[in-house]
């Protein structure tokens, strides 16, 4: 009997070993995956990691964060998260909603009388969709998108664009708007009587020990983040234009590193954020007033993969950085993958990679 159980216990040890030995090699292949990317479209350094049922299960960092002092890029280094902001904001915003402070229909003039009186009105959850009708960047005005002034505050920021008109009527359009989401943060404000950037910090990142989230205002963490970087016309890697970001801290203007994204995820896995139903009507598509569905929830793109598994994401782009933050719910699926060059093109796709590698082989070891 004794020997019955040592041979079965022997041979559970061997599965084991060759669950890890299977896992570890596929990883590997991830790995090269992001690294053959990296060579090819000269990304200075990135980070990465993947969270499976439960589990962060992989994690790299690779490259250079400064290429002037050669520090390295590592799993704690902070990037520029771009639009990754405006999945965070919504989740600030509909814990408000959750806690019967404000709701989705509300004008975000009850809440943000900073913002001048706009006709017709503008409802929050429009401006969470980009329903809104407010502006994008200016793309005859470079010094729009790279702004050089500094705001001490969210009410402040919205001198950037509080004075021009509605694009279009709200909720006639899609049209994607970074500073949309600053009235967003305002609105916050108003309906929790805290700062916008005190609100995240207890409510969301204290609450599933995002530790190493805050704005990229030139102070703690976002001194040691990762350095952006372009290329020219040449092809050549060279230093990102200048650009201050609090001038939309709520829509792209947040640093932070791989493992507290995986921690957002989690918490929005796990429902530590928000409840199950507040989630379900985060990841359904906005609508028109014509009918027609936009493929953008309240902070999140939306979409199917080549499978049909439901996929929820966003991807941030701005001076220096590229990203994603890639979500299969069904599966508990996330993936992040932060890079410190502008222009990397290929994130959705390198995101649907990642997500066969891993579960390809983990349906196999099980």
């Amino acid at each position: 009997m004794l020997r019955l159980i040592t041979l079965v216990f022997l041979h559970l040890l061997a599965l084991e070993f060759w669950a890890v030995a299977c896992l570890g090699q596929d990883f590997a292949a991830l790995g090269r995956l992001l690294d053959s990317e990296k060579q090819r479209l000269k990304i200075p350094g990135y980070a990465a990691a993947v969270y499976y049922r439960g589990e962060v299960i992989w994690n790299k960092a690779s490259g250079i964060a400064d290429l002037k002092s050669g520090r390295t890029v590592k799993r704690d280094t902070p990037f520029r998260l771009a639009s990754i902001s405006k999945p965070m904001t919504a989740v600030g915003l509909l814990q408000l909603v959750e806690m019967k402070r404000l709701t989705l229909n509300d004008e975000v003039r009850k809440y943000c009388p900073a913002f001048p009186l706009k006709y017709p009105a503008i409802h929050l959850g429009q401006l969470l969709g980009h329903l809104g009708g407010i502006r994008s960047y200016k793309t005859q005005d470079p010094e729009d998108a790279n702004n050089s002034i500094h705001f001490s505050s969210v009410a402040e920021s919205l001198r950037k664009f509080a004075a021009d008109p509605l694009e279009h009527e709200p909720g006639t359009k899609y049209l994607y708007s970074t500073y949309g989401y600053s009235l967003v943060g305002c609105a916050i404000e108003g309906a929790s009587g805290l700062p916008y950037v005190k609100w995240m910090q207890d409510k969301v990142f204290a609450t599933v020990g995002m530790c190493s989230t805050a704005p990229d205002n030139g102070r703690g963490i976002s001194l040691r983040r990762a350095q952006g970087y372009r290329k020219n016309a040449t092809g050549e890697v060279e230093d990102c234009a200048v650009s201050d970001n609090t001038a939309k801290i709520p829509g792209g203007g947040y640093v932070s590193t791989v493992d507290d994204l995986l921690r957002f995820s989690e918490g929005i896995f796990r429902q530590r954020l928000l409840k199950s139903e507040t989630i379900d009507l985060m990841w359904s598509s906005g609508r028109l007033k014509s009918g027609k569905i936009t493929g953008y929830g309240l902070g999140w793109s939306l979409a199917r993969s080549p499978e049909g598994d439901r996929e929820v994401y966003h991807t941030g782009g701005q001076q220096g950085t590229s990203t994603i933050l890639y979500l299969r719910p069904d599966q508990q699926f996330a993936f992040v993958w932060l890079t410190n060059l502008e222009g990397v093109d290929n994130r959705l796709p390198i995101s649907r990679q990642a997500f066969q590698i891993v579960n390809a082989k983990t349906d196999a070891v099980r």
